[in-house]
């Protein structure tokens, strides 16, 4: 049983309070910096949930807050989805964590699913859609989560990462996302960065396309296995690393010129985008089935137009191409 199982209930309440405060301020600071960077603001729409599991708008409760923000059409985004969720409760009954892939195969083996077991999670998530097809769409979510069994934690992890999506490559600019990320994980490990670029790559893959979804970033899922106080401090510093790691390359792309030909290029990853979420996000899928993840905040991060076209091939030679060919095989930018 790893350190945090070992504290007691007060204590283990009272990790649950820092990590929930951690990200609703990440949350909020998030926000401001993107409303800085274009001008308009956020709109927000609060839920919460009553006995029966049904999620209503309204003043939001202790045991679930549940907050979506949008910024649509903005000067400089075109699209920004972020939510926040603090949320405790039964899971359901029976529930298979095989199924959902919420966990890993051993671990779902030593959670009993037959009773309800009682659950907290809390996080933040943001995916950033630029209106410049030369700027790229960026994902960052950070979460902590805890099963507990008659009262007791079975189980905890933190997870998350933060990853590029472009339409254009610009080798300078997945050098520095990635160099920002790598800077913060070499302050714990050094086999972070390479085992979590690595992961990145691996998870954002589309098999029916034989593609990745973006130039990655770092991913991790299921981090238990240090001083969670130390863990904790290191998921913080990454979470305080996506402003200086993505800000800088919108500011630099924002005001190129394009085309509507580079638009619809954009379109055309942004469905991959979209293929993604729907067909490989287990993340997804097991919010959807715990009842964690509201049906709204599926759309809310989804691009605000996308574009499907039958055997897509770029031009060879074309900067279209050479993004393509990077999909297809992962570069190590560092």
């Amino acid at each position: 049983m790893n350190d945090i199982l070992q504290q007691s209930v007060a204590q283990q309440l009272t990790m649950r309070g820092v990590i929930d405060k951690f990200f609703k301020q990440t949350f909020d600071n998030t926000c401001k910096a993107l409303e800085a960077l274009d001008g308009k603001q956020f709109s927000e729409k609060s839920w919460n949930r009553d006995q029966n599991g049904h999620w209503t708008v309204g003043e939001t409760t202790k045991e679930a807050v549940y907050i979506d923000r949008i910024l649509h059409n903005g000067n400089v985004l075109e699209k920004v989805g972020v939510n926040y969720v603090a949320i405790e409760g039964e899971l359901p009954p029976g529930m298979s964590f095989h199924k959902s892939g919420a966990l890993a195969t051993d671990v779902a083996d030593r959670i009993t699913t037959s009773k309800a077991n009682r659950y907290f999670a809390t996080g933040s998530s943001f995916v950033i859609h630029p209106h410049n097809p030369m700027a790229p769409t960026a994902h960052t979510n950070y979460r902590y989560f805890e099963i507990c069994h008659n009262h007791q934690p079975v189980y905890w992890w933190l997870g998350g990462g933060a990853d590029l999506t472009p339409a254009y490559l610009f080798e300078e600019d997945a050098i520095h996302f990635h160099q920002v990320h790598k800077q913060v994980c070499d302050q714990y490990n050094s086999s972070y960065y390479p085992q979590f670029k690595k992961l990145c790559d691996e998870y954002f893959h589309i098999p029916h396309r034989g593609e990745h979804r973006g130039i990655g970033g770092i991913f991790f899922d299921h981090l238990n296995n240090d001083n969670p106080q130390k863990l904790l401090s290191f998921v913080t510093n990454c979470a305080n690393a996506f402003i200086p790691a993505y800000m800088p390359i919108v500011e630099k792309r924002k005001d190129m010129y394009f085309t509507q030909a580079n638009k619809y290029w954009q379109h055309l990853m942004r469905g991959r985008y979209v293929e993604f979420i729907l067909s490989c996000d287990r993340g997804i899928r097991f919010g959807l089935a715990s009842g964690m993840v509201k049906e709204e905040s599926v759309f809310n991060c989804m691009p605000p137009a996308a574009s499907w076209e039958y055997d897509d091939q770029p031009i060879p030679g074309s900067q279209e191409a050479i993004l393509k060919e990077v999909l297809k095989n992962p570069r190590d930018w560092l």
